[in-house]
């Protein structure tokens, strides 16, 4: 892994996930993968069979040696733009095995873990205004938290940038409701009714 993209990584691990994104941005939308040095390889090699989301990474690197080092090469020879945006696709698609980005799953475990916790406030805005928008399950929820809670909201817009009916909006907001009521719901749901409350 580059300077670079350790920087990228330790920003992620530390909830800033600004620098992956707009260094990813600086690729072509369709064919940034062919910009990765590994274009044309055989992706065997990305996939060390004793690497996995739950191993150690000394011991993959003991026991792959050589041969890990001849795939990581591939990674430190990559634009920074092109390995960021190989980092940001292998966290949205939630790939569990095989390098990404100079990084093993083991390696990438903790930033998975953290994508699926994030919540990216402007895509919970372009959903809320109708813009039909890939969205995290975290995501999903703060959308229906902030429809539940705000009347001010447009039903048929918010069901559109979900993408779902108004009438199953409808039975999401119950459950999220029900959730409130039983005292379990997001961590960022809870925390916006927690400052809602010193607020008042």
């Amino acid at each position: 892994m580059t300077p670079d993209m350790t920087v990228i990584v330790d920003s992620a691990l530390r909830g800033d996930w600004t620098l992956l994104l707009e260094t990813a941005s600086h690729t072509e939308e369709k064919n940034w993968a062919e910009k990765a040095r590994c274009a044309g390889q055989v992706t065997d090699i990305f996939l060390p069979p004793s690497d996995g989301p739950r191993e150690d990474a000394e011991e993959v690197r003991r026991k792959e040696g050589e041969a890990l080092d001849f795939a990581l090469g591939f990674c430190a020879a990559c634009p920074v733009s092109v390995a960021a945006r190989c980092l940001l696709e292998a966290l949205r698609q939630d790939e569990e095995y095989g390098i990404r980005a100079g990084l093993l799953a083991c390696e990438r475990a903790e930033l998975r873990d953290a994508w699926k916790r994030r919540v990216d406030t402007e895509a919970v805005s372009a959903a809320l205004r109708g813009v039909t928008t890939l969205l995290s399950r975290q995501e999903r929820e703060e959308v229906v938290a902030r429809f539940a809670n705000d009347q001010g909201l447009d039903a048929d817009r918010v069901a559109q940038g979900l993408g779902v009916s108004r009438k199953y909006l409808w039975q999401l907001v119950r459950e999220y409701r029900q959730r409130v009521r039983q005292g379990v719901t997001s961590a960022s749901a809870s925390e916006r009714g927690a400052s809602r409350s010193d607020a008042a």
